[in-house]
């Protein structure tokens, strides 16, 4: 039981940072996904390596990693640009996470275990509709599951679980870069801080009290990234690992969960929280002097309303390479 709600926890991750508009749904073609206009970037050449994007502000500035997930597991990275970058700084800062405390979480196992299981003694794959039983049949016997692994999980964990399931069989990795982040931070001796940390336990009770119709939504999500992680992932880790935007937003993946998660109200709370976080660790950044580094979903920062957007509309410039 731990486990399952650790699963469903673990795709709570926010990654939306200062974006103001609903996430592009999971689609077969990753190209769907809407950017920020090229103008709202000035282009300026970049060493090899993973992509930064650069605000500055009279003797303060802000170095912005941006990330890509799933990576493929040992992708080759020139860490130099990186190291580089994180030497010397103030601090580097993490993204926020949503998450359920050993307290609360054990709480939430004893007085509401129900909700971890199929009602009525059910089994997953007889309650979905044809079209979606097809593909998750598909999906799971690709991984080289039977239908007894997921058989009492209802959709929505089922949903959390299979991107999982599926990095693992596939070795995709989707903390590869801050791992090296916190790597190099350490040798650096700069303090790394995160932005937030956010009690999920009401968006996970609300997530597992969905009604089936929106639940089985998530899991087609979920299936619909396994169609599309597989071809996706090599382009876009070799992309990453050498800053190559064109080909990184080619090869983007939007994360499964981006549009289930919103029908919890509770995530908008949080959403709220998490943006306010963002803009004062920016605005405190940037009235400081020396150096900052942040990490961010690369989505966060180039997608409409974005980062980068919304700091072009107040004026502030950002810097990134080319595509």
């Amino acid at each position: 039981m731990k486990s399952a709600l650790a699963a469903l926890g673990a795709f709570l991750l926010i990654t939306t940072a200062v974006s103001a508009d609903s996430p592009p749904p999971v689609a077969p073609a990753a190209s769907t996904t809407e950017w920020a206009p090229n103008e709202v970037i000035e282009v300026v050449a970049q060493k090899p390596g993973p992509a930064f994007w650069h605000v500055k502000k009279g003797e303060a500035e802000i170095f912005i990693l941006g990330t890509v997930a799933p990576m493929v597991k040992g992708t080759t990275i020139n860490l130099d640009h990186m190291s580089d970058t994180i030497k010397g700084a103030r601090a580097v800062y993490l993204p926020p996470t949503a998450s359920a405390g050993l307290l609360s979480a054990g709480w939430f196992l004893l007085t509401h275990r129900g909700l971890l299981s199929m009602p009525d003694g059910k089994k997953l794959e007889d309650t979905l509709p044809p079209d979606l039983k097809a593909r998750f049949v598909a999906a799971r016997t690709a991984l080289k599951f039977g239908p007894e692994k997921f058989d009492d999980d209802p959709p929505v964990l089922v949903a959390a679980k299979l991107p999982g399931e599926f990095n693992k069989v596939h070795e995709l990795v989707v903390d590869g870069a801050i791992s090296n982040v916190k790597d190099l931070a350490k040798t650096h001796r700069v303090p790394v801080k995160m932005i937030g940390d956010y009690d999920a336990l009401d968006m996970l009770k609300e997530m597992l009290r969905l009604p089936q119709p929106a639940q089985q939504k998530c899991l087609a999500d979920s299936i619909a990234y396994t169609e599309v992680a597989t071809p996706n992932a090599k382009p876009l880790s070799e992309a990453w690992a050498v800053g190559n935007v064109k080909e990184i937003k080619a090869h983007f993946v939007p994360h499964p969960f981006e549009i289930c998660i919103q029908q919890a109200t509770s995530f908008g709370k949080i959403k709220d929280r998490a943006v306010a976080d963002y803009l004062k660790v920016i605005h405190e950044a940037l009235s400081t002097p020396g150096k900052v580094v942040m990490v961010a979903d690369i989505g966060a920062i180039l997608r409409q309303t974005g980062v980068a957007e919304v700091l072009h509309k107040e004026g502030v410039t950002i810097e990134g390479p080319a595509e």
